[in-house]
């Protein structure tokens, strides 16, 4: 009865925190932060990470799908685990609407944090101001649904790679919040935390 009770208790949280920079400095008032929704592609992406597939002289995984980009939006939707695409992605770059991450880090043995700064140059160059309203964490490779379901490759070979310049690609996690306006004169950060 109690290894029940042990199993309700494991649970993934996750916190997203926005803010924008001048000169390195935070802007007054544009702190965001709140839980986010993992949705089915980031639970079947955790699920398969955990298991092997076989195991033998040669051990292959379910999957090599790891957290790699960030995209971006302006549109909005319910938080809720059926989330497939970003409502209203906008370009990160003039081509890109994934970027890479920065970096990882790990403040505690069991939590893990992305960080992505989006620079002066990137969601916006030289036109109107945008005002970003949500934000989606992508895994490196493709599931074979959308949601998430499968994955058609199990090598590092085989497993196809999300193309950052679609906007439609399903994130492993999805945040809406309320607008920050992104122009060529702020920075734009956004990290993202696991604790598990």
């Amino acid at each position: 009865m109690r290894l029940i009770d042990d199993l309700r208790d494991f649970a993934v949280e996750a916190n997203v925190y926005a803010l924008m920079r001048r000169g390195g400095k935070i802007i007054p008032g544009s702190q965001r932060e709140g839980h986010n929704v993992f949705t089915i592609t980031g639970r079947n992406l955790l699920s398969k990470l955990l298991a092997w597939q076989t195991i033998s002289a040669t051990d292959i995984p379910f999957t090599h799908r790891r957290t790699r980009w960030m995209g971006i939006g302006i549109g909005s939707q319910l938080e809720v685990t059926t989330v497939s695409a970003l409502a209203q992605p906008v370009l990160a770059t003039p081509t890109d609407f994934l970027v890479p991450l920065q970096s990882a880090e790990f403040p505690t043995s069991t939590s893990v944090r992305f960080i992505k700064e989006f620079g002066t140059n990137e969601i916006t160059t030289t036109g109107p101001p945008v005002t970003v309203t949500e934000a989606g964490l992508f895994g490196d490779v493709s599931p074979a649904n959308a949601g998430g379901t499968e994955d058609v490759g199990h090598t590092a070979a085989t497993d196809p790679t999300l193309d950052p310049t679609v906007g439609n690609n399903a994130p492993i996690a999805y945040k809406s919040f309320e607008g920050l306006t992104k122009t060529i004169d702020f920075t734009l950060e956004i990290r993202w935390e696991f604790r598990f």
